[in-house]
């Protein structure tokens, strides 16, 4: 029985069911309408309809894939810079308040400030760049340094040279701490994706861009707002379950 309760996956499956029972009791104190808080009742309703409809797996194909096109970006530069960094401690430590600071600037801000040197459009895209690329870096540039230094200079005395070392001694001992900053950073961009096209409320066909439409629509109706937000939920849920398999799997290889 105890060994039931301490597994990661009971325990995240019991989390779910805390969250809607919390939903529930939330819903019975601030839904005064049916829309302002809608049940997981209603909004599940209401989520039943949006799988019939095929302009919702549109507005989610449409989402993901800018998503990924942001992702992508960011996970190439981040492996080409965090490969570089993390052979060279110099570089590492100059980039370090650069990294500090785009950590630390409000998602929000980028947003807006995207809008006006570009176009509502790439905006999302690019702030999914923006974000994701220190988590990408860190998770090479560390994984990197953390390769122990008697097999690099094995490597080195058999005659490898630099590139070859980087790339067939170093990264793919660092291949854990990359896949683990892979699937950390992945579902935040999705995330991110959705909030960015919420803001702007102009990218066409988008998850956040119907939920922007359907609450300026209505206001006090949210049953659709939070029926395209399940959406995202599952998403998130789903990979975070992978995340968790994913971890396990590698805490094992390194056992």
């Amino acid at each position: 029985m105890r060994k039931f309760i301490s597994n990661k996956f009971t325990l995240f499956a019991l989390g779910i069911l805390f969250v809607i029972a919390l939903w529930i009791i939330l819903s019975l104190c601030f839904d005064t309408n049916g829309g302002i808080f809608p049940s997981p009742i209603n909004t599940f309703a209401r989520f039943t309809e949006l799988l019939r409809e095929p302009y919702s797996y549109q507005c989610l194909g449409q989402t993901f894939k800018r998503m990924l096109v942001g992702f992508s970006i960011s996970f190439a530069a981040a492996l080409i810079v965090g490969i570089f960094a993390g052979n060279h401690q110099p570089l590492y430590d100059f980039l370090k308040p650069l990294m500090t600071v785009i950590k630390s600037i409000p998602t929000v801000a980028l947003v807006f400030l995207f809008v006006v040197l570009l176009t509502p459009k790439d905006a999302p895209i690019l702030v999914v760049i923006v974000i994701c690329f220190p988590i990408l870096y860190e998770a090479v540039a560390n994984g990197i340094r953390k390769v122990d230094p008697q097999i690099v200079q094995a490597a080195r005395v058999d005659g490898a040279r630099y590139f070859k070392r980087v790339l067939v001694v170093k990264l793919p001992l660092a291949i854990s701490y990359v896949i683990v900053g892979v699937v950390s950073s992945f579902s935040l961009s999705f995330k991110i994706e959705i909030m960015a096209e919420v803001i702007t409320g102009t990218t066409s066909n988008g998850l956040g861009s119907v939920i922007h439409f359907v609450q300026q629509e209505d206001p006090t109706e949210l049953t659709s707002v939070f029926a395209y937000s399940l959406f995202a939920i599952i998403f998130m849920l789903l990979f975070t379950l992978l995340e968790q398999i994913i971890k396990q799997v590698l805490i094992k290889q390194k056992d």
